[in-house]
């Protein structure tokens, strides 16, 4: 396949916040660059045109992933982990809980917890729906940090700031996407401007002296998950002044390459999974094979707080499961977002007549 169109992605615009929704088409959402670069010191990858200022978290910002099954096994597995190394009387405090979901697992099965996170828009009192502040002081034996770091500019920074209002002598629970597994797979959609940084696990042995508690590759490897004390915190520790650019199309030479690949589906396209992965991959397949993304007729999820709503930028309507069979045809195509969740599709649609129904993972 010859490929003559590269675009200049160092020069593409992507929504500041992927997990919003628009409840119309063709809204001006906040739009931001995504410039790399890798502090080869500490093998460490941040957004150098991130602007903190324009990021804003509030109760429309949804992330959520725990209505999968397959996702449940995720938070249940790392559950496990905890209570293998943590009693039930521990005093736990979760740092950026989103919607909850985690906590209310954790307040089964520990008494003292409590967090904070400006998009929770539950009504747990245990919850505060603010950013943790120099005021606050943390006396728990296991601060959590699920998806959170990425999104804070400075990580290391925050993490001393977190020992700085510790009186407890703590542990600490860090869970990230793994930008091997990232460079590995070669999924250029995970690259976002929300993550203001990437870390692979060298990152975190340099954070912390190399004095690591726990250390996994989790859910099917994509993420890592550490367990480190706050006090071992690199003293050392300094930023590279100099650091390197890093373009994406150096990290992802075949990216073009494999959006063209879909050249080839010539019914219908339905893309299941409409959090970072599927928005993303939309972004550049509008962008790179228009002609195909032309193809693509509604992006399916199966939590109902998105139904109806908007992916930003590509203005495709979101719909449920249930919906999608009045559209779906024999020999459609059907491209999973995320290949964990590609099992709990195909057998969604083990009791409908389809006599045929082609899948993509995009991963």
């Amino acid at each position: 396949m010859k490929i003559t169109y590269r675009p200049k992605i160092e020069k593409m615009l992507f929504p500041v916040l992927t997990n919003l929704r628009n409840t119309k088409k063709k809204v001006k959402n906040i739009k931001g660059k995504i410039q790399l670069k890798y502090d080869y010191i500490n093998d460490f990858v941040f957004n150098g045109a991130f602007d903190e200022k324009k990021i804003k978290y509030s109760k429309n910002y949804n992330n959520e992933q725990s209505l999968s099954s397959v996702f449940q096994t995720h938070l249940n597995d790392v559950l496990k982990i905890i209570k293998s190394n943590f009693k039930k009387e521990d005093r736990i405090i979760e740092i950026g809980c989103g919607k909850g979901t985690f906590f209310e697992i954790l307040e089964k099965n520990y008494k003292y917890v409590r967090g904070f996170d400006t998009s929770y828009d539950g009504k747990n009192k245990k919850i505060i729906k603010r950013y943790v502040t120099k005021k606050d002081e943390i006396n728990e034996k296991l601060i959590i940090l699920r998806h959170t770091l990425e999104h804070i500019p400075n990580p290391y920074d925050f993490l001393n700031f977190l020992k700085e209002i510790s009186i407890s002598n703590p542990y600490i629970l860090i869970e990230v996407p793994d930008f091997e597994w990232i460079k590995l797979k070669q999924t250029f959609f995970d690259i976002i401007y929300e993550h203001a940084n990437y870390f692979t696990m060298k990152t975190f042995e340099n954070f912390f002296s190399k004095k690591i508690f726990f250390k996994k590759k989790v859910f099917g490897k994509q993420y890592l998950l550490v367990i480190a004390k706050l006090n071992n915190l690199n003293k050392d520790y300094k930023k590279t002044i100099k650091c390197k650019n890093l373009p994406i199309d150096k990290i992802f030479p075949n990216l073009v390459k494999q959006i063209m690949n879909y050249s080839n589906i010539n019914q219908n396209i339905f893309i299941w999974g409409t959090a970072t992965k599927g928005l993303m991959f939309l972004i550049y397949l509008k962008k790179i094979n228009p002609l195909i993304f032309k193809n693509v007729k509604f992006a399916v999820d199966i939590d109902k707080k998105k139904h109806n709503k908007f992916l930003q930028i590509v203005d495709i309507k979101i719909i449920s499961p249930k919906k999608l069979l009045k559209f779906m045809k024999n020999g459609d195509t059907i491209i999973v977002a995320n290949s964990n969740y590609l099992s709990e599709v195909q057998k969604y649609f083990e009791k409908f007549k389809f006599k045929k129904i082609n899948y993509k993972c995009i991963d």
